[in-house]
């Protein structure tokens, strides 16, 4: 299989998106050739079949902006389809480029899969839905359009990074990790260590966020997170922001976590819940997506909203923290959330819709071409 993978980014220490690299990575693993178009590249091993192409900054930026300049990337893509004989596409979340592409992608007949997992239905996400042959979600909650094209997959942990780490003996810190965003409730997380240490006074505990804001609201909203933390003499020594970590650096933070906190409103199956899960790593969440997968496990899902009744559900798995059974927790992310039975789905989504479609232009016409060829 010949095929063109549109994402955001190809670089391991991505602040939130190191993971596209990893799906790129394995999906080359399956396929003859993979032409990549993304917008930045950083520094990593490219494998031998993989072609890395950067979205052309110029056409986003004014004046070529205001005359349409995104769409006139369709005159590379056809380029790239025919010279490497492209025969179907993958767009990686960057959902956009479904409906800016799609006149190169009806002309040459190329099919296109779409992945999309979050609870926020806009305007263009139905354009993308309406011009994607198929796509494919996390869970029922990840994708909130109606539709015959959609297919469940689960998720992509990377389950050789994310392994089961020894608990230190004075295991007392909570773990956040994900991008700093008022959807991911952090504010809410300030309220509970509050009400933690006053029915608990006795245990040391800590709140860890690990992430970094995106966007000025973000910032905004971190330096929100600052102030309130300040202002709450209970937990201001309590609570650590530590930004950014590169991917490879954030297991070792679980052998100090007795659990991991969501409290995420964004109503699809958050990653970083099932990477904690494969490092064997307990998790307390509000995000309705995981009910099913923590139906065995439900001290795991908060029943009740209010700070204090959190910290109470907190209190109970802190005591537990020494008993569980790490290895069951890491089995709900193997064979169902794991990177390469992820990475195989999507390739088994890819190959249907090609053999349905049709292939495009014929391999015989495809140019030969000097692999791992990065252009800028």
């Amino acid at each position: 299989m010949r095929l063109l993978l549109v994402n955001f980014e190809m670089d391991p220490n991505s602040r939130v998106l190191a993971w596209q690299l990893s799906v790129a990575v394995e999906l080359a693993k399956l396929c003859e050739r993979v032409v990549v178009l993304t917008h930045r590249i950083g520094d990593f091993r490219c494998p031998a079949n993989m072609v890395i192409h950067l979205f052309p900054k110029m056409l986003s930026r004014a004046p070529l902006r205001w005359l349409g300049g995104k769409w006139w990337v369709n005159l590379l893509v056809w380029e790239l389809c025919r010279r490497h004989g492209i025969e179907v596409c993958f767009i990686h979340m960057n959902m956009e480029w479904c409906y800016r592409l799609s006149p190169v992608f009806r002309l040459r007949r190329i099919p296109v899969l779409l992945w999309y997992a979050h609870g926020t239905v806009t305007d263009r996400l139905r354009m993308a839905h309406h011009c994607a042959t198929r796509v494919v979600t996390s869970t029922p909650e990840g994708f909130r359009i109606p539709s015959n094209k959609l297919s469940v997959i689960g998720q992509g942990v990377d389950t050789s990074l994310f392994t089961i780490q020894e608990l230190a003996p004075d295991a007392n810190t909570i773990l956040t990790v994900g991008r700093i965003s008022m959807r991911k409730r952090m504010d809410l997380m300030i309220d509970v260590m509050e009400a933690l240490m006053e029915l608990e006074p006795s245990v040391p505990f800590k709140l860890t966020i690990v992430g970094p804001p995106l966007t000025p609201q973000d910032q905004a909203y971190q330096q929100q997170l600052e102030y309130k933390v300040a202002n709450k003499p209970k937990v201001s020594q309590s609570v650590q922001f530590l930004g950014h970590l590169p991917m490879a650096g954030i297991p070792a933070y679980y052998r100090r976590a007795f659990l991991h906190l969501n409290l995420s409103t964004t109503g699809s199956m958050d990653k970083t819940v099932m990477e904690a899960l494969a490092a064997g790593c307990p998790v307390l969440t509000s995000n309705e997506a995981f009910r099913k997968t923590l139906s065995d496990f439900p001290q795991f899902i908060v029943t009740d909203e209010h700070p204090k009744a959190i910290a109470r559900q907190i209190l109970n798995l802190h005591k537990q923290r020494k008993t569980v059974d790490r290895q069951a927790l890491r089995e709900l992310v193997l064979g169902n959330h794991d990177l390469a039975s992820y990475s195989t789905r999507i390739f088994e989504e890819l190959r249907k819709i090609r053999n349905v479609q049709g292939t495009g232009e014929s391999l015989r016409r495809a140019k030969k071409t000097s692999v791992c060829d990065r252009s800028v």
